[in-house]
């Protein structure tokens, strides 16, 4: 989808914006009041202060895209699309910029044994 509008993202400590990364979609937060609620209080979003009314977007870091966007295999297949479509009821699950949900959220499967098990392999063939 290009657009001219400058978006970025409303998920706190979230830095991307349309100009530092074109390349990204950014859906935006309904105006549905508990789905609304609902997205921001899981981004960790400060609710004051925020009129019902602003137009928010969080950026496609936030969800699972090819699970949560109706018309993903248009977008994936085209490279654009007319309007984002999501899926009813999908809210963002990704929050890997938040540095205290890293832990939690990351999408590494690697346990921290087997990683220090590896490279102890790797010290011992030197």
């Amino acid at each position: 989808m290009t657009s001219k509008a400058y978006r970025w993202c409303s998920v706190p400590l979230c830095t991307n914006t349309s100009i530092k990364t074109p390349e990204k979609l950014f859906i935006f937060v309904p105006f549905d009041k508990k789905l609304r609620k609902k997205w921001l209080e899981l981004a960790r979003r400060d609710l004051k202060g925020i009129l019902s009314t602003t137009q928010l977007y969080f950026c496609e870091d936030h969800f699972d895209l090819p699970n949560c966007m109706a018309n993903y295999m248009e977008y994936h297949v085209m490279g654009s699309v007319s309007q984002i479509r999501m899926k009813p009821g999908c809210v963002p699950s990704k929050f890997e910029c938040q540095s205290d949900r890293r832990k939690r959220t990351s999408n590494s499967n690697v346990r921290k044994y087997s990683a220090k098990k590896k490279r102890r392999e790797v010290v011992a063939e030197s």
